[in-house]
This record gives structure tokens, sequence and C-alpha cells, in this order.
């Protein structure tokens, strides 16, 4: 009678016992997924044979001690627990294989080849209660392998050929850590399977199942990277690995992203605890909501859901139907509140990179932000995309060729009677030759964080023209200072060595800005402007009137000019209230010691009325446009005719 070791067996069953308190009870609440309930089986159907096949072994070692019916009983659930592990075991890879594959065609054709193999397993066994093929009991009462023992492993090894032709099909799609999966395991099984063929006294059944288990759990199981550990959702690691997965097998897909706004109010009112809360319950929401779709946590109070991609019509519906979800009201417990968001949505139909994808779905949602609404994306958002990036080409080649210019704008000396001063501005042709508008190439500069790069192009032609005493009737030139350069703690220095470099009196500079830079950070602000003043800079303060202007700043910085933005002066000569408004505006500032720079003056009669009223300083088409400097030149040299 042979006499099998059981130390595997009972080794298998610690290994299995390990992996399952790590993960389903050490780890606590767990988001059953479908992979996740798969495994557990795969878990509990390996324990169970790897059970069958100890307690029948103790019994084959004692003949005599159970009856013969016991024994066939428990030998033949042992082979079908011992087929149904296997066959859940590739369940689960063809699951692992196929999760980034919208098409369910294979994840069909697998079950049923599946089905088929475990179904002729099944009939295996059952004929062995008649034939002892697989085993039977001799005379005696002793156990004994069947003729067709070996042909349990034949199972297998035909859905391991199986999982190998479902991966070469879909490897595109297939993740990297099934890939490592696919080369680690597949010969483990082999040469383990191989092994109990040529030695068959020693049982290593529970072991290959420990074996294969252990593999799966490493590699994905403890894997806790790619789940938000507030929400359970994905994370945007995961999202981004998904998207390129979906993009490399060419899968049609929608994406839709919903940005929380002002979400800051929620924490404020109702606590972070509540926040958390309703940001789990929304989380939790979007992952439910479609069977085939996939939610991730893709930023603080940002969420993203992937779905495939049926129709137009259909995305549309998901899409409005999500939208129409957050306009309502959410409710947790006696807690009622409304989630203000706004949302991209990108359909994807194949053709282009995941990182091109990416770029699409960030544009989209900053459009979204902008406006604080739905966006999806469409050609003509393509095509604005494309002009974005051709214009940043642009400038990133201007600014190496050096081809960004500098114009410009004369500003009128009321007291004088002359032009004395101007402001420089830039201007840039595309490569047709048609000019750039600042207020497009300007924010794009802001964006990419070129502005940099330009505002010193411009003090350099700034302190480059007035060094060279080529127009002498002009006195200062003003400057336009971006919040990246104001953040700078070295600007005041590096301003000073360039007029240090020309030869020039620091009062021949000014600069301006908007009060957008002291809102960002009033100390700091405050620090700054009062360092560019203490080494004689002159400071504006731009577009007063456009809506983040107040008198406290007119008081607490020291700004020398207050430049009046064209729309408080529009409907000056007709409107009682604006002409009051103006008038008593100049008489503030000049009581407080300022000048008034008035901008956007285009009509000969407003000219004359702002003069009457005492303006300081006028610019504007009606008295000169930006220009080059050769004109500036000659529009100066005019003048002192």
């Amino acid at each position: 009678m042979n006499r099998w070791s059981l130390m595997g067996e009972f080794l298998a069953l610690m290994i299995l016992a390990i992996i399952f308190i790590r993960y389903y009870a050490y780890e606590g609440r767990v988001v059953y997924t479908r992979k996740k309930k798969v495994f557990l089986f795969c878990l509990l159907a390996a324990a169970v044979s790897t059970l069958l096949n100890i307690i029948t072994v103790i019994l084959i070692f004692y003949p005599g001690a159970a009856p013969i019916w016991l024994g066939v009983l428990l030998n033949s659930g042992y082979f079908l627990f011992l087929g149904g592990t296997c066959s859940l075991f590739a369940l689960f890879m063809f699951l692992l294989i196929l999760e980034h594959v919208y098409d369910q065609h294979c994840m069909k054709l697998a079950l049923a080849a599946l089905s088929i193999l475990f179904a002729l397993h099944v009939l295996m066994v059952l004929q062995n209660l008649f034939t002892g093929t697989l085993f039977y009991y001799d005379e005696t009462g002793c156990y004994q392998r069947g003729a067709w023992n070996r042909s349990v492993f034949l199972l297998p090894m035909l859905q391991l050929v199986l999982l190998l032709v479902c991966y070469i099909r879909n490897r595109a799609s297939v993740h990297p850590s099934t890939v490592y999966v696919m080369w680690i395991m597949p010969p483990v099984v082999l040469l383990l399977c191989l092994f109990q063929v040529f030695y068959p006294d020693f049982l290593l059944n529970g072991i290959l199942c420990a074996f294969v288990s252990l593999i799966l759990f490493l590699s994905f199981q403890t894997y806790t990277g790619d789940q938000d550990s507030l929400t359970g959702v994905r994370s945007r690691n995961s999202f981004m690995a998904e998207l390129s997965l979906r993009v490399g097998g060419q899968q049609p897909f929608q994406v839709i992203v919903v940005s929380l706004l002002s979400f800051s109010d929620i924490n404020l009112r109702y606590g972070h605890a509540t926040g958390d809360a309703i940001l789990y319950e929304t989380a939790r929401y979007l992952d439910q909501l479609y069977p085939q779709g996939h939610a991730f946590r893709t930023g603080n109070v940002m969420f993203t859901l992937m779905l495939p991609w049926d129709s137009q019509e259909q995305a549309a519906q998901r899409l409005w139907a999500i939208r129409d979800r957050f306009c309502a009201p959410w409710v947790l417990g006696e807690l009622s509140c409304e989630l203000p968001c706004c949302m991209a949505d990108l359909c994807y139909h194949g053709g282009g990179t995941a990182a091109e994808v990416m770029d699409q779905l960030e544009y989209t949602l900053m459009l979204a932000k902008a406006g604080r609404s739905v966006v999806r994306f469409d050609e003509s958002i393509r095509r604005r995309m494309r002009r974005k990036q051709e214009l940043i080409e642009i400038m990133h080649e201007a600014i190496q060729q050096n081809r960004f210019r500098v114009w410009y704008q004369p500003i009128y000396c009321c007291h004088h009677n002359l032009f004395c001063s101007a402001e420089a501005l830039l201007r840039l042709n595309d490569r047709s030759g048609t000019p750039v508008p600042p207020s497009v190439f300007i924010p794009l500069a802001e964006e990419t964080g070129m502005i940099n790069d330009l505002t010193w192009i411009v003090l350099e032609e700034i302190c480059r023209l007035l060094s060279s005493g080529v127009i002498p009737g002009l006195k200062t030139v003003s400057l336009n200072l971006s919040m990246q350069q104001l953040l700078d703690p070295d600007l005041a220095s590096r301003i000073q060595r360039y007029l240090t470099q020309y030869g020039l009196r620091p009062d021949c500079l000014k600069v301006e800005i908007t009060e957008r830079f002291l809102l960002h950070d009033a100390r700091y602000a405050k620090q700054q402007l009062s360092s560019l003043a203490a080494i004689g800079i002159q400071i504006y303060m731009d577009d007063f009137g456009t809506g983040y202007s107040n008198l406290s700043s007119v008081l607490d910085y020291p700004f020398s000019y207050i430049k009046l933005d064209r729309s408080l002066i529009l409907h000056v000569l007709e409107d009682t209230h604006a002409e009051l408004m103006v008038h008593t505006l100049l008489s503030l500032f000049h009581s407080l010691g300022k000048r008034v720079v008035v901008e956007g003056v285009e009509d000969g009669q407003l000219a004359d009325y702002l003069k009457r009223c005492g303006a300081d300083m006028i610019q504007g088409f009606y008295y000169a446009a930006p220009m080059p400097r050769e004109e500036l030149i000659s529009f100066f040299s005019e003048q002192n005719l």
C-alpha cells in the first residue's frame, strides 16, 4: 500500500488560511467586486479540495476504518472539487486578462469553454463510479489508482492553453501585472503537474492551488495603490492605467468627469467628517450607476466615470442623467445639501494616444470650469486645442528666435500738453504673418510659464530704447508685470541690475500691476511693492474699476498712479451718475497725492472733458495707437518740431 506524505497538503492549508485572513478578514470592510468574489471562491474551493485530499489519504492509510462507499464518495468529491478549483482559477485569470476589454465576445467564449471542460470532467468522475478508471477499491478494501488517474491533469493543461490564446488575442489591453502573472504562473503550474505525473507518490495538489493563490495574491490582492483610501473607488493612477489599456486596445469608450465646485464651503459648514461622507456617497453613486462603468477619484473633489461607448444617444443620456442627479439635493441622514459641479464629457472612437486623450479631457474640463457648466468634447474643441498647441509652439519659437516685438502706446500728459510717456506692449505674428491678439497669447504665456521670459524681453527692450537717447521727449516707459514676476523674491534686485547695466535712473521705469496680485497674498504684495518703491520705481494700479478694485488698496499700497479702466468712462458724457463718479474719483485720488491716468479714450470730446476734470494723463486711440519703435521715434520727433 502507498504511504503518501501529507506535509505539503497541511502547508497548503496554512498558506490558504493566511491569504484569506490577510485579505478578507484583517482588511475589515471589503468592496466585493466580481473579481474579488471569484478569488474568494478560488480560496474556498482550494481549501475544500485540499481538506478532502487529506481526509481521503488518511482513510487510505487505514483500510476498514470507514465504509468503502464513504471512501468512494469522498474521493469522488475530491476529484470534483479539484476540477472546480482549477476552473475557478482559470475563470479568475480570464477576468484579469479581459478586465480592460469592453467586448464580451471573448469572455462568453471563455465561459462556454470552461463550462464544457468542467462538464467533461464531471462526466469522467461520474463514470468512474461504474468503471474505476480514475480510482477503485480492490477486494481487500485498499485504494488503487485507475488507468486514467493521471488524465485529471488534462483539465488544467487545456485551461492553460485557453488562457494563453486569450492573452495573445487581447495582449494590447492586458494590464502589466497580469502580463507578469502570465509569464510566471503557467510554467509553475506546468512543472508541478509534470512532477506529480512522474512522481505520483508526492501529493502536490494542495501545494499547486496554494502556489497559484499566492502568486495571484502577491501580484494583485495586496496592491492597494489602485484604490482611493477614502471612497474605495479606483485612484487616478488606476484611471491612467485603464485609459492606456483601453486606447491600446482601440476600444470605444466614454469618459465623464465630475468636478465639484466650492466644496470647501461644505467642509466649513458641516465639518470635514461630513464632507468625507459626501465624497464617499458621490463615488459610490458613480461606481454603481452602470454595471460596466468604473468610477475613479482623479482629484481631491473630482471623479471620473469610464463607460463602454455604444451610441451617441446613449452617451448623451448617461451624461444628462448624471447632470440631473447632481442638480438635485444630496441627502445623508438629516442633512440635505447641494453639490454644484461642472462636467466634461469625451467619447473615444479609436486613434490617438492615451496622452492625447488625457490632454483633450483636461482641456474640456478647463472649459467646463471656466463656464461652471457641462462641456462635451467635439470637433470645434479639437480645433481650438490644435490652435492653442500651435500657438504654444509659435511662442516657443519666437522666444528662441527673438521674434517677439515690443510696441509702444504714447501717453498724453495733460499738464504739459505733450507726450512724455508710453506703455510697452508685446506683439506677435503667427507663421503666416497674421497678428496674434495679446488677449490670446498673454494668458497662454501665463498658463505655460513663458510670461517670465517675455517680461524680461520687454524690460531689456525698454532699457535699450531709453538708454539710446533717440527719443528725447520720452521720459518714462511703463511695463506690465505678471503674477509670476510679482511672486519672485528677487524681482526688485533683478530690475535694478537691468537699469544699472544700461545706465538708467529708476524713475524712468514704471511698473503696472492689477489688483488681482494683491488678492493673492496681501502681506507679501505690500512687501514686494515697497521694495520696488524703495529703489525709486513708480507703480501704477492698472485697470481700476474692473471689479476687483477698492479704495483700501489705494491707501494700503505705495501706488503713485491710478489707471482708470475704460469701462468707467464709456458713458460719462451722457450719464450724469457716471460723470459724478469720475469727477469724484479724480478729486479723491488727487487729495491722496496720486496721479490719475485714464486709458481707453477714443473720442476727442471725451478727451477734452477729462482734461477739464483734471486728469493727469490720457491714453487711447484718440491720441495714438500702439506702434513699433521706428514709428514711435517719428511720432515724438514730429511733436518736438
